[in-house]
């Protein structure tokens, strides 16, 4: 198979490879520079490109692992394998050295093939890698950073139809390495959306929403309805040895029209749903014969092959809702993903407490109306959403994840600039970086304003002046701050050690 990376980009092949879980070797060329990179069950084992300064040589001098003149003995023919060998067996790098600079090399490679919009590819399936490789390719960072660096305009090409669904991710995930306008974006999109309603209640311009929704999906963070397909046919070549059958292909079931209530029903359950075993409608402690069970009675109820007559709309639904069962036994029959699943389950759970221990608003911040116009169903109110993004915000500072803090109180601050504590937390979270305490004040002192007899504001106001260098001030507000609340411990401890 080959084709024009002008029609399938590099970001959308290694993302259908790896969702497809292909194996074999892809060649791509732009412009004389040639990149090969080899595939194994969908996960890219190892990438090579005959540019010199993406060779395994160069990269051991550029990160100081070996020296030159231990580098001449070897012929430049010498592959990049037998380099790493030699070098392993001569002790002049260790394995552990040797691993880290080829995914380091490996990421590189792909970091400028994945911007490459013209040029060619060619996909070998039978073609494959003889070497043992174990490297860890991150390939789901690499295409969501790919997605933010490719030009806006082709990004927003790559969406033919404005009728095309985005999905959110069932588990709601604090990510800490969204950029602002990515987290924004996400916190709009609770429900899945068509294309152009979630553009009109983005807030920014049709080119910049695509764009981003374009990287989110490259990234994993969202799904995607239509994607372009450049391998539609089945790959040959070797097979694995014969293996039993997935549980999860069942028979299609011949039965009777499908009572509509039931229907619905079984969709607001789903709909609904908050984790795999309330998708399954199991205890969190079920045995492996009882979800296999519950999967193939659900299977033979609700399987989208009895819907094929119904209108698209509701095929569409069912499709939709008997994927998030499938998804949910393939986790929870797996002893192992279902034990990762179970520990991410109780991290989400300790952020929610945590959430919930955020400061409660003590003054009634006006609310701005809801945006519904061009929207199907009626979104979650500004106010509302701001809401969570603080608690949010709240639970991601207690658990030290700064980044994702910042971001959600920003958003939260700009939704509801009228709410004190958005403005005071924001502030706050500023003022631990040099170059945003001047925004901090702002923000603090916009929190102060609005809720002029909180203590504590006052006193992380007292805290910036201190790190500015501006002692009176900080004296000045603490003292306003003890004024406040006498028994204001933080602001009293501050205040003696500014005298």
């Amino acid at each position: 198979m080959n084709g024009q990376l002008s029609e399938q980009p590099l970001v959308e092949l290694i993302r259908e490879i790896s969702s497809k879980s292909l194996g074999g070797r892809l060649r791509l060329e732009h412009e004389r520079v040639k990149v090969v990179a080899y595939f194994d069950n969908g996960n890219c084992i190892y990438a090579a490109s005959n540019l010199r300064t993406l060779r395994l040589r160069d990269s051991l001098l550029k990160n100081n692992l070996i020296s030159d003149q231990d580098l001449r003995q070897f012929n430049d023919r010498v592959s990049d394998f037998d380099l790493v060998k030699v070098l392993c067996a001569q002790n002049l790098l260790t394995p552990s050295a040797a691993g880290q600079v080829q995914t380091k090399l490996v990421s590189d490679i792909l970091r400028l093939a994945l911007l490459w919009t013209e040029g060619t590819w060619d996909f070998d399936s039978r073609s494959r890698l003889n070497e043992q490789l174990n490297l860890n390719i991150d390939v789901g960072s690499l295409l969501l950073e790919a997605g933010r660096r490719l030009p806006p305009k082709f990004a927003a090409s790559r969406f033919r139809n404005p009728g095309e669904l985005i999905t959110p991710l069932t588990e709601r995930t604090i990510h800490e390495n969204l950029l602002t306008a990515e987290g924004f974006l996400l916190s709009r999109l609770d429900r899945p959306m068509i294309l152009k309603d979630l553009v009109a209640v983005s807030g920014m311009g049709e080119t910049e929403t695509l764009g981003i929704v374009y990287s989110l999906a490259l990234g994993g963070l969202v799904i995607r309805e239509r994607w372009e397909s450049a391998f539609r046919d089945s790959q040959p070549g070797p097979q694995p040895s014969p293996q039993p059958e997935p549980e999860k292909e069942v028979p299609k079931p011949e039965q009777p029209e499908a009572d509509p209530n039931d229907v619905e029903n079984f969709l607001a359950r789903v709909k609904k749903a908050q984790t795999h075993y309330d998708v399954l409608g199991v205890t969190f402690n079920e045995q492996a014969q009882n979800l296999k069970n519950a999967y193939y009675q659900l299977a033979r109820r609700y399987h989208p092959d009895r819907f094929r007559k119904s209108d698209a709309s509701l095929l569409a639904r069912i499709e939709s809702a008997f994927a998030r069962i499938t998804q949910a036994y393939d986790t929870l029959r797996d002893d192992n993903v279902r034990a990762t699943y179970n520990s991410k389950l109780a991290a989400r759970k300790k952020a929610e407490q945590l959430a919930e221990s955020a400061p409660k608003a003590t003054t009634t911040a006006p609310q701005p109306e809801p945006v519904t116009e061009g929207v199907a169903e009626p979104v979650i109110p500004l106010a509302e959403r701001a809401e969570i993004q603080f608690k949010e915000g709240f639970a991601a500072l207690e658990l030290g994840q700064k980044k994702a803090a910042i971001r959600l109180f920003a958003s939260a601050a700009r939704a509801v600039p009228n709410e004190a504590r958005y403005r005071a937390f924001y502030g706050h979270m500023l003022a631990g970086n040099e170059d945003t305490r001047r925004a901090a004040e702002t923000e603090l002192q916009a929190a102060i304003k609005l809720d002029p007899n909180n203590a504590e504001y006052r006193v992380m106001l007292a805290e910036l002046y201190r790190d500015l260098g501006l002692k009176l001030r900080a004296k000045g507000e603490a003292e306003r701050a003890i004024a406040t609340d006498p028994n204001n411990r933080k602001a009293r401890d501050l205040l003696r050690a500014l005298q």
